[in-house]
């Protein structure tokens, strides 16, 4: 069995203006470097083998943190980047409703059955993700692996080693620096914990 952590990075300025960020390096905010080292303190008391990260600075300081408490140095896989938003990018929902109309509304109604741009569609998306998972997991029996990575790749990733078929991208949210706990099977994957920030309640913030 493998324990898989899936995190999701700090909160960013443009999380809070509500901006698609996608693959733009934006820096996390007072309020992210705060709920970071309280995930840091989250994790002296849980053992993590390896831990990965996408290369975007919001998760490369959001993982470190956990890798000082537990000994070990972060290592980024470009497979764990947010999915890529082309020129949507920067821009808030109302912002690309005035723009692109249709289009967008096309996709928010039903985003894994309708192409966006950038990355194009989940399904090319989520192969990065089956990659990296394969780089970072094969041969790892009987360790816990920690990747800090971003809301909609905590998503995707979810739904496909769970192999859920129907629609879900849209019925489930990912906090800021929230902590979803899974375990890898070789007959099957179960979902223990998710989207935990319970070190951010019990904390100052």
């Amino acid at each position: 069995m493998i324990k898989l952590y899936l995190i999701r990075h700090g909160e960013t300025e443009w999380n809070t203006a509500k901006r698609f960020q996608g693959w733009s390096d934006i820096e996390l905010d007072e309020t992210g470097f705060e709920q970071a080292r309280l995930l840091g303190e989250r994790f002296r008391t849980i053992k993590v083998d390896e831990i990965y990260s996408s290369p975007l600075k919001r998760a490369v300081k959001t993982a470190e943190p956990i890798a000082a408490v537990n000994g070990i140095k972060v290592q980024t896989n470009d497979n764990f980047k947010e999915i890529n938003f082309g020129r949507w990018e920067g821009l808030t929902r109302e912002e690309i409703f005035r723009a692109y109309g249709s289009e967008f509304n096309d996709f928010i109604t039903a985003p894994e059955t309708h192409d966006f741009p950038g990355e194009k569609s989940f399904d090319i998306v989520t192969n990065r993700i089956k990659e990296g998972f394969h780089e970072v997991l094969d041969g790892k029996d009987g360790k816990s692996i920690a990747i800090v990575s971003h809301g909609g790749i905590i998503r995707l990733a979810i739904k496909y080693l769970l192999d859920i078929h129907e629609p879900w991208y849209n019925k489930t949210w990912v906090d800021n620096t929230s902590v979803t706990l899974m375990e890898l099977n070789k007959t099957h994957n179960l979902l223990r914990v998710f989207n935990d920030s319970s070190h951010i309640r019990n904390g100052i913030l």
